[in-house]
């Protein structure tokens, strides 16, 4: 390896030796440029991936919207029919006192 000195105090290398930092030099940028690629390639798919998570998550939260609408009519159903068990009971009742006093 033959090293001189230049004016500026730097040293300059021979032919060779420049070719081979050169060389190590593309081979680095070409493997980063592989690694980029790649990581563009992941990012993508993992936008995808967050994408249709969230319009999952979307479909999800009206589904559960639409369950506590149908929880809530649920409930408001019971409290009807009850309402009309005790109606019709209390209906039963004052007629069979009539019958009673019938009788």
């Amino acid at each position: 390896m033959v090293k001189k000195k230049t004016e500026a105090g730097q040293l300059a290398l021979s032919g060779t030796e420049e070719g081979e930092i050169l060389a190590r030099l593309s081979e680095r940028v070409e493997k980063a440029v592989v690694m980029i690629q790649e990581l563009r390639r992941e990012r993508d798919a993992l936008k995808k991936r967050v994408d249709e998570a969230e319009s999952k998550l979307r479909e999800a939260g009206g589904s559960g919207e639409r369950l506590s609408q149908l929880q809530d009519e649920h409930e408001r159903f019971q409290r009807e029919r009850s309402e009309i068990r005790n109606r019709i009971e209390a209906i039963l009742s004052t007629l069979e006192g009539l019958e009673a006093t019938e009788d």
